[in-house]
């Protein structure tokens, strides 16, 4: 048996209207835990996405988003922020294998920013070293760890105490109208006898 979830574009529009802006870290200060390990980490480098102007969701693929940004990429013991009036970036929601169990990952890249005043292949490079440091980052959720479960039934029948739930795999679908997730699960229930 399974469950689907489907998100559709209006959805995605709405979540991202609540999520965005968002700074996300490049840098190894994303993982330090106080003030002293911030220090110590490597300078920072971040990248500020601020409300959508577009979302598309590019089917088999992910979800598009266009939208101003800001980079702060600091080297050297300077701290440039270059503002952009565009970066496209692409949400790539996926199940992969982590750990010998499935997870539902969502990655990131940017496809395309455009430096005012910069030549094309500075542009390109400057979308590479992001895309380095995104290729670290990408959110994860174990859902067959958050899905399992024993529910006790309590005392309403005499020889079945609990219904047991676990989920073994899943599975993306984007189309241009809508994000899936399909998700397998299985019943079983805890008999005393």
């Amino acid at each position: 048996m399974w469950i689907e979830a489907v998100v559709t574009q209006a959805d995605v529009v709405k979540v991202l209207a609540e999520i965005l802006p968002v700074r996300i870290l490049l840098d190894s200060r994303a993982e330090a835990k106080d003030d002293e390990a911030k220090a110590k980490a490597e300078p920072e480098r971040s990248l500020l996405l601020r409300p959508a102007s577009l979302v598309t969701l590019v089917p088999d693929e992910g979800i598009q988003i266009t939208c101003p940004a800001e980079l702060t990429w600091t080297f050297v013991g300077l701290s440039p922020t270059v503002q952009l009036d565009e970066l496209r970036v692409m949400l790539c929601p996926r199940v992969v294998e982590k750990n010998h169990r499935p997870v539902f990952e969502v990655g990131l890249e940017v496809q395309v920013a455009d430096f005012h005043s910069l030549p094309d292949f500075i542009d390109e490079a400057i979308v590479r070293g992001i895309n380095g440091a995104l290729a670290t980052r990408s959110l994860h959720w174990g859902f067959t760890e958050t899905l399992a479960r024993t529910v006790p039934l309590g005392t309403i029948f005499d020889l079945v105490e609990a219904l047991r739930l676990s989920a073994s795999w899943g599975e993306t679908k984007i189309t241009a109208d809508a994000l899936g997730l399909v998700i397998s699960l299985q019943l079983e229930f805890v008999r005393t006898d």
